[in-house]
């Protein structure tokens, strides 16, 4: 099977995962790639949605362990597991309910896809290996996260308390398919600059070869270049566009998400502290739990890497294209008016229209506040760990 007949195969997967999960409530054609709202989508979204529902509140009436606590914990590490718990039921249930009321917007969002790819089907040859990186990553740490909790309660197994794994294991899978899906629209539209930016180095090359002399021959060039670049500069304008609106049509998701990350982030660093501190939580666990959860949060990081990588990479390949563009002042005085007008309004209209990926105008997504985000992660992960050391 050849690496684009496998990122196909990945992305059929993904596509009937989420429809199992309850995330997509709309049908997709395998074959011609065509979308439409069904009774049978809307209805088997519906189920899944429901199952988990009530899901939660078997798994609120009877579990044991919470009724234990009764909501007054006695250590840090089960407020921050209950207050991440709320936070991720919270984040999941306001993602869905989005779905439902963007289903329209979604779906045209989807063919805006479609024909997209349909336009130059071999731009997956710019993005699959980011594509295939995050499918292995994400089925890892998912299947991983199965094996720990499985061979934790090897013993204690049991109808009610599958069901209540089951639950658990539901909301990650929600939470993976979403993420999973805005992964690759963000990857194809990064694929379709890195061959926009191929095409525009190649004529910015050609463009500085030329040697004014006002022949025919010169002039035609010029023309010739003028059309190229204008094809590139509204093919850019297109996909800026299609930018925006997945942001925005995301943005509710990617709010619940990077909180619901950022909150996991936090837990994961204490929760080595406190299986250092309390050893007698790990006591009872086999030797393989400790080893799987050890690949499970590897692989879990190495997925979150991925994820917001996957949109730097995409703003450095606009910056690309800008840098490229500047290369006109190397070019010798005296070009065709047409190409030149050409030249001064793609650079005029990406200095007006600055490529930025905004979340509800709160906070704008690049390099510079991924360094802050993680100074915060470490400080507040600091601030638990000495909070537990003072008070337990």
């Amino acid at each position: 099977m050849t690496s684009r007949g496998l990122v196909k195969w990945c992305l059929v997967i993904s596509y009937f995962y989420g429809r199992f999960a309850g995330v997509i409530n709309f049908e997709v054609d395998t074959k011609t790639g065509r979308t439409r709202v069904t009774r049978r989508a809307t209805l088997c979204a519906a189920f899944s949605q429901c199952v988990m529902v009530g899901l939660l509140a078997f798994h609120l009436l009877n579990t044991q362990g919470l009724n234990s606590v009764k909501f007054t914990p006695k250590a840090t590490h089960e407020y921050v597991f209950l207050v991440i718990a709320v936070f991720r039921l919270i984040c999941v249930f306001l993602a869905l309910v989005s779905r439902w009321c963007q289903r329209r917007r979604f779906v045209r969002l989807f063919n805006s896809f479609r024909r997209l790819y349909q336009s130059n089907p071999d731009i997956i040859r710019y993005c699959r290996r980011g594509l295939l990186c995050k499918f292995i990553c994400a089925t890892i740490s998912e299947t991983m996260q199965v094996v720990v909790v499985l061979s934790i309660m090897r013993d204690q197994l049991t109808i009610r308390s599958g069901l209540s794994v089951w639950f658990i294991l539901s909301i990650t899978a929600i939470i993976n398919v979403i993420i999973t899906q805005y992964f690759i629209a963000m990857a194809h539209i990064r694929g379709h600059y890195i061959f926009l930016n191929q095409e525009l180095r190649s004529l910015m090359a050609e463009t500085l070869s030329l040697v004014p002399d006002r022949s025919g021959v010169f002039v035609t060039r010029c023309c010739c270049l003028a059309d190229r670049l204008d094809r590139i500069a509204r093919a850019q304008s297109d996909l800026q566009a299609l930018t925006e609106r997945l942001s925005r049509t995301y943005q509710l998701q990617v709010l619940c998400l990077t909180i619901t990350y950022y909150l996991n982030l936090v837990a994961n660093v204490y929760m080595v502290y406190s299986l250092i501190k309390y050893k007698s939580l790990t006591d009872e666990w086999p030797k393989a739990a400790i080893v799987f959860g050890s690949v499970y949060i590897v692989f879990y990081y190495l997925d979150c890497w991925l994820n917001a990588f996957n949109v730097f990479y995409l703003m450095d390949a606009h910056n690309e294209m800008v840098k490229l563009l500047g290369l006109r002042t190397l070019s010798q005085p005296g070009l065709d008016p047409r190409l030149e007008a050409v030249l001064d309004n793609f650079l005029l209209n990406l200095a007006r229209n600055p490529f930025k990926l905004w979340c509800f105008g709160l906070f704008e997504i690049h390099r510079n506040n991924s360094v802050l985000v993680g100074n915060s992660i470490l400080t507040h992960s600091l601030l638990l760990i000495q909070y537990d050391v003072q008070h337990f």
